[in-house]
C-alpha cells in the first residue's frame, strides 16, 4: 500500500515524519472510528422515568435508547426483531411475581443472544435481588444513584462485564459471610420441622424459582405456593429467601 493512500474504513492517513534529517514519526493520523453504538431497552411502568433516561442518554454519542416499553410482552417483541445490548428493567411494586426477568425475555434478542439486562429498583429486596441473579441479571442498580453510575453500568455491561450499587454489594457480601458462617450440617431437627411438601417447596425456592414457577411445577394455585413459603419461614425462623437458599444447601436439601 502506497504511504500516501487514506485507509477510509476508520478515516486514518500515512504520515511520513521524516523531514531530511532522518528523524521524526512515521504512522498514521486523523480520527479515531467512532466507538461502537450500545443499544439500550428500557423496560418501565414509568413514562417520567422512561423520559429522563431519554434526556441522559441524549448527550452520549455511543449509546442510543431503541424503545421503551411497560409490558415484558412488549420488549420480548422488541428483542425478537432488533438488536439490543442491555435491558434495562425498572421494578416497580408488583410488576410481576418476584422477579420481572423470565426466561423469555433474557433467552435471546435479534442478533441471537441474549441482551445483558440491569434491574432498576428503588431498594434492596432480598428476595428480588435473589431471584434476579439466579435469572441472569448482569447489573443492579439503586434509582436514586447519580446518572453517571447508569451510564457506567451500561457500558459495562455492554462489554460483558457485571455492575453493582454499592448497598447491591453490600448486602451480597453480608449473605455470603451468613452462608460461609453457618456449620453445614445433615438434615437435622429443623428441616424435619418441614413436611414433605414443604421441602419440595424449599427445594424449588434454593433453585432460584419464582412462587409463579414452582406453582407451575407443582401444580399448585400460586397463593398457595405463598402460604408454603409463608409457613417455612415461620417454620424455620428464616428472614428471606436468601437464608431459605443457604438452610437448604446447608442441610443438604439440594
Amino acid at each position: 500500500m502506497n504511504r500516501s493512500e487514506t485507509i477510509d474504513a476508520h478515516d486514518w492517513r500515512w504520515v511520513d515524519g521524516d523531514d531530511g534529517d532522518g528523524e521524526g514519526f512515521d504512522g498514521f493520523e486523523g480520527e479515531r472510528a467512532a466507538p461502537p453504538l450500545i443499544r439500550i431497552l428500557l423496560l418501565s411502568a414509568s413514562s417520567l422515568f422512561g423520559d429522563g433516561l431519554r434526556a441522559v442518554i441524549r448527550a452520549e454519542p455511543d449509546i442510543e435508547l431503541v424503545d421503551v416499553v411497560g409490558t415484558r410482552r412488549a420488549a420480548a417483541a422488541i428483542l425478537r426483531r432488533e438488536p439490543v445490548d442491555v435491558l434495562l428493567v425498572d421494578v416497580w411494586p408488583g410488576a410481576l411475581d418476584g422477579s420481572v426477568m423470565h426466561r423469555e425475555v433474557l433467552r435471546r434478542n435479534a442478533r441471537g443472544r441474549a441482551p445483558g439486562v440491569i434491574v432498576l429498583a428503588d431498594a434492596v429486596d432480598p428476595d428480588e435481588l435473589d431471584q434476579s441473579i439466579r435469572a441472569g441479571v448482569s447489573g443492579y442498580l439503586l434509582k436514586d444513584e447519580h446518572s453517571s453510575s447508569l451510564l457506567a453500568a451500561v457500558r459495562a455491561v455492554a462489554a460483558g462485564q457485571a455492575w453493582l450499587s454499592p448497598a447491591v454489594a453490600r448486602r451480597l457480601l453480608d449473605s455470603y459471610r451468613e452462608v460461609r458462617a453457618a456449620p453445614r450440617r445433615r438434615a437435622g431437627p429443623d428441616a424435619k420441622l418441614l413436611s414433605e411438601r414443604e421441602v419440595g417447596v424449599l427445594r424449588l425456592v434454593a433453585d432460584g424459582r419464582s412462587n409463579a414457577e414452582i406453582a407451575g411445577e407443582l401444580v399448585l394455585a400460586e397463593s398457595t405456593v405463598k402460604t408454603h413459603v409463608s409457613r417455612i419461614l415461620a417454620k424455620l425462623e428464616l428472614r428471606d429467601r436468601v437464608q431459605l437458599t443457604a438452610f437448604a444447601y446447608q442441610n443438604d436439601i439440594v
